[in-house]
């Protein structure tokens, strides 16, 4: 995973959680430990979808728990292109 992806997941999920301001979110939790549930994960993707110009597809997002997972996700799909 790439530092930048990280980060710019990171920034995104903030954008999402006023509660999360500032804080520093590790790669381990989970997007439900974060406060984001399942209509903001939408919601998250369809930013993150925008923010990187990939496409996730619902079987992908099924599998992502952890933030550390979404930014996996985001670059496989940036180094298909």
């Amino acid at each position: 995973m790439k530092p930048e992806t990280y980060s710019t997941v990171c920034d995104l999920i903030r954008k999402h959680s006023q509660a999360l301001a500032g804080r520093d979110i590790e790669q381990s939790e989970t997007l439900s430990d974060l406060g984001i549930d399942s209509l903001e994960q939408l919601s998250l993707v369809v930013d993150v979808e925008n923010c990187f110009d990939v496409s996730i597809d619902d079987e992908e997002l099924a599998e992502v728990r952890t933030v550390k997972d979404l930014a996996e996700l985001v670059d496989r799909h940036r180094g298909k292109g």
